[in-house]
């Protein structure tokens, strides 16, 4: 079990966070025994409070939170979604056409829908996240690029002050996910209300079977 908990925090790594070494060299690295000891030991020395914690409490969230094992595209894709539903409030308020054209093509047209149709706050969003949110597509100044990544930078606030409400060690974990990280902690940082992640990561309920429908 310990080995299987070290394999996915191992996996879990950005690669630029492992060691300095061409990226070649790193995924060779991770497909052999010694190579996996080696950055393993190497994670260890620059991270002891994420990997060597307790093995017990990392077990329990192993099950709890289903993004520790996520591969790195799933949870790039999620923190996009997260900083796109965070600027839902000041793109919903967009009403001039060649700014709201902007907005999709920037965010890309999913994310664009999911910013309109997202509804964390269950009611009006707070003005205070709308201005923020205004002030951060003023900022980019019609720079897709740009938005795009401040957007993601938004989703990683979001997401690093979920997981440290629950506990320092997880936002370190998932901090090293990225590339780059901002300071931790980020709860106070974060727009959404507390509920939001949980709410997307929770399980969608199974649906009913074409004949349980029919009756």
């Amino acid at each position: 079990m310990r080995r299987v908990q070290a394999r996915a925090a191992l996996d879990g790594l950005h690669p630029l966070r492992c060691v300095a070494m061409p990226a070649p060299l790193l995924e060779r690295a991770r497909t052999s025994a010694l190579g996996r000891r080696q950055l393993a030991r190497a994670a260890l020395r620059a991270q002891p409070r994420v990997f060597a914690p307790d093995h017990e409490r990392w077990a329990m969230w192993s099950d709890e939170e289903p993004w520790l094992h996520w591969p790195h595209a799933e949870l790039d894709a999620f923190t996009r979604v997260l900083g796109a539903i965070a600027l839902g409030p000041a793109v919903r308020v967009t009403v001039e056409r060649s700014e709201v054209l902007f907005l999709r093509e920037a965010l890309g047209l999913e994310h664009w829908r999911r910013a309109q149709a997202a509804d964390p706050w269950r009611g009006p969003a707070p003005e205070a996240v709308r201005n923020m949110g205004r002030a951060l597509i003023q900022r980019c100044e019609r720079d897709a690029h740009a938005l795009r990544e401040a957007a993601y930078e938004r989703g990683k606030i979001e997401f690093l002050g979920y997981a440290g409400r629950h506990d320092p060690r997880l936002a370190e974990r998932l901090a090293l996910a990225y590339a780059t990280a901002p300071a931790l902690p980020c709860a106070k940082e974060a727009w959404l209300p507390a509920a939001t992640v949980p709410a997307l990561l929770a399980p969608a309920p199974l649906q009913p079977i074409a004949e349980e429908a029919a009756e």
